[in-house]
């Protein structure tokens, strides 16, 4: 299959850029690269917020080669679009092998129904840890489509080690881990002088980033807490949230409020400028809903040591512990501040574990690495048409 053989793949997802999010990312890189490998990709997806278009009519579009397909969304329920054209997609778009994601019931349901001689390649991002009462429900469907699919990636070990439903089907599972543009982290002239701008707004003080939503799977309140016991330094965190007045009102009972920077929803363009400026990245999550953690590989990309938690997921997988970062235990401020306090007053280790997290995000991280991966994967299906790979 390498070098061509024009494969049509069918990518199966939740929402398409510009909706922001990592599996939106994941999705849009994945698609991309299928592309310029050689193969023909269909991507279906329902219509979002940010689509350029109206919710209830379908769009089609071809993006970098990419034909997109959004479908009529008549809003959500329990997380998931009210898609009713979805379902259908396998037979509307036929192909010679589909990729779909996990959890998405619409793309679960569409695999399900899709025709039998189709070879299926499920990435599963995560276990469905919210919302237990419809997985109940949801079981079964679930069951069928772990049966249905030929080829189940995880991302990291972890993810079919803490799994209750994938070691039955280990047989099939493969990993893969995710990747991303590591390029954009590399920055010019002018991205460094945006970095030299933020850090001098620190006054010499520590800069401890966090990048991600603000809700109580992330953690941040530990974040907050723990500043407390690590003088010097300052947190920033980027991104909006339901928690904000919370984590607000938080920050003033422990005595950091001139400690904590809001710096709101940055803009993707200006990203990589915050990670290169901090000298520490926090990642304080504390349930497996953080199921890998993409924001730890940008992180990582910009040589930058890395404090996360030892969560029953992908995210110490990606952090390993001594090697590109410190692990602790989750919910635990204290021993988050211990952390910080070890890297802060050791600059030369900040440099080793940032470093080391610099050339793992290369050779395991990489958006070109995690493609040809995925492409020789689809070769060893023996796909119709395909080249050997």
């Amino acid at each position: 299959m390498a070098g061509g053989g024009n494969v049509k793949i069918l990518e199966l997802g939740k929402f398409y850029p510009p909706e922001r999010g990592g599996i939106e990312t994941l999705l849009r890189l994945w698609s991309e690269g299928f592309v310029r490998l050689g193969g023909t990709v269909e991507c279906v997806v329902a219509n979002g917020p940010k689509s350029p278009g109206v919710r209830w009519r379908t769009l089609h579009e071809t993006v970098a080669g990419v034909r997109v397909h959004r479908l009529p969304s008549f809003g959500e329920v329990f997380s998931t679009s009210a898609c009713p054209a979805y379902p259908v997609a396998a037979w509307n778009w036929r192909a010679d092998l589909i990729h779909a994601h996990f959890p998405n019931p619409l793309a679960d349901l569409a695999v399900v129904l899709a025709p039998r001689k189709i070879p299926v390649v499920l990435s599963w991002h995560s276990d469905i840890v919210r919302q237990k009462a419809v997985l109940r429900a949801y079981l079964p469907l679930q069951r069928a489509l772990l049966r249905r699919a030929d080829r189940i990636v995880v991302a990291t070990p972890h993810h079919l080690e803490y799994s209750p439903w994938l070691p039955e089907f280990r047989h099939k599972v493969v990993v893969i881990p995710f990747g991303l543009e590591l390029e954009r982290f590399r920055l010019s002239d002018l991205g460094m002088s945006k970095v030299a701008e933020l850090r001098a707004q620190a006054q010499g003080r520590t800069i401890l980033l966090n990048v991600g939503r603000l809700v109580g799977y992330k953690g941040q309140r530990f974040a907050i807490e723990a500043l407390r016991e690590v003088p010097g330094a300052e947190l920033w965190l980027v991104g909006t949230g339901p928690l904000e007045a919370e984590l607000r009102e938080t920050a003033a009972q422990v005595g950091v409020t001139d400690r904590v920077r809001f710096c709101g929803d940055v803009a993707d363009a200006d990203l990589p400028a915050y990670f290169n400026a901090c000298d520490i990245f926090v990642f304080p999550s504390v349930t497996p809903n953080e199921a890998f953690g993409l924001v730890q590989v940008e992180a990582m990309a910009c040589g930058k040591p890395i404090v996360a938690c030892n969560l029953r997921s992908g995210v110490p997988y990606v952090c390993a512990d001594g090697l590109n970062g410190l692990v602790v235990p989750p919910s635990d401020s204290l021993a988050l501040a211990a952390a910080l306090n070890r890297l802060v007053v050791s600059p030369s280790l900040q440099r080793q574990l940032g470093e080391a997290g610099r050339v793992r995000s290369d050779t395991e991280f990489s958006s070109s690495v995690m493609v040809q991966r995925y492409w020789n994967l689809f070769s060893s299906l023996r796909l119709p048409g395909a080249l050997p790979a």
